[in-house]
């Protein structure tokens, strides 16, 4: 009698994209855009970030370059803001219209997001058993 397969993968995308609402809004073209949806970082989210930093900064060290490379991996990791078209989704937009209290939200998301992933590694047979 066969075994069912114990380790049925899982739909990253399921929890890899968290949809919320920002508490103020990020300013594109007037209008206030409040609906979002973020992804886990990978790590060439991660290798591009520091790239654009040390390019747009001079740096990766620093504050200056801490805040850049923080909003310049976010912005990677973006899958939706309101109804702004992807490729207008940037660094420089983030910087300009992006409020402190609603950073703390897309960073709070991501991390939700990232425990929700950890928690079906419980839940699943280790790999390669």
């Amino acid at each position: 009698m066969e075994q069912p397969e114990k380790n049925i993968p899982v739909p990253v995308n399921t929890i890899d994209s968290v949809p919320a609402k920002l508490l103020y809004g990020v300013d594109f073209n007037g209008v206030l855009q409040f609906d979002y949806a973020v992804r886990i970082p990978v790590m060439r989210d991660i290798y591009d970030a520091l790239d654009e930093t040390e390019e747009s900064t001079g740096s990766s060290t620093g504050g200056k370059s801490d805040i850049y490379y923080r909003l310049a991996l976010l912005q990677r990791t973006i899958t939706k803001l309101g109804d702004i078209p992807p490729e207008d989704i940037t660094t420089e937009l983030l910087m300009n219209e992006l409020l402190e209290e609603d950073y703390s939200i897309l960073d709070a998301a991501q991390t939700d997001a990232k425990k929700k992933r950890r928690e079906l590694r419980s839940a699943a047979e280790p790999s390669g058993k």
